[in-house]
């Protein structure tokens, strides 16, 4: 599988949400994806603003496309990595005799510079094949 239906719907739902092109098409697509299989039934969405719709649709590619690999560049395109990937990096929580425990992993804490992760650095390879090729921001 190289894309699934549901990255489509959604990603052609976000793209009317953020041109406020907000119809029936968008409540279609959403829903399709919330109600389009037998093991998953959630309530239709009927109305919203965009904000509103914006929130719901980030929410629903988190969770629909969750380990395909995506929601590092949905981070990224919604400006939100600065807040998100800032901090330790937690991992499993259990309980440990009636005791929610929360595994870390120790000495690691995530940076992220929003002046330069936004955009990779242009390789170097590329400057090779067009010399007059700019480098992105603070790289």
């Amino acid at each position: 599988i190289l894309l699934r239906y549901a990255e489509i719907l959604l990603t052609y739902a976000e793209a009317k949400i953020e041109l406020n092109q907000i119809d029936q098409s968008v409540f279609d697509a959403i829903n399709m994806v919330r109600n389009g299989r037998n093991d998953v039934k959630q309530p239709p969405v009927l109305s919203g603003t965009q904000e509103e719709l914006r929130a719901i649709v980030r929410r629903e590619r988190t969770l629909e496309l969750a380990f395909e690999g995506l929601h590092m560049f949905d981070i990224r395109r919604w400006k939100t990595a600065e807040n998100v990937m800032t901090g330790p990096v937690y991992g499993m929580s259990y309980l440990d005799n009636g005791q929610l425990v929360t595994v870390t992993s120790a000495g690691v804490n995530r940076t992220f510079d929003k002046s330069k992760h936004y955009l990779w650095p242009v390789p170097l390879t590329e400057f090779n094949l067009s010399p007059g090729l700019g480098q992105n921001p603070n790289w």
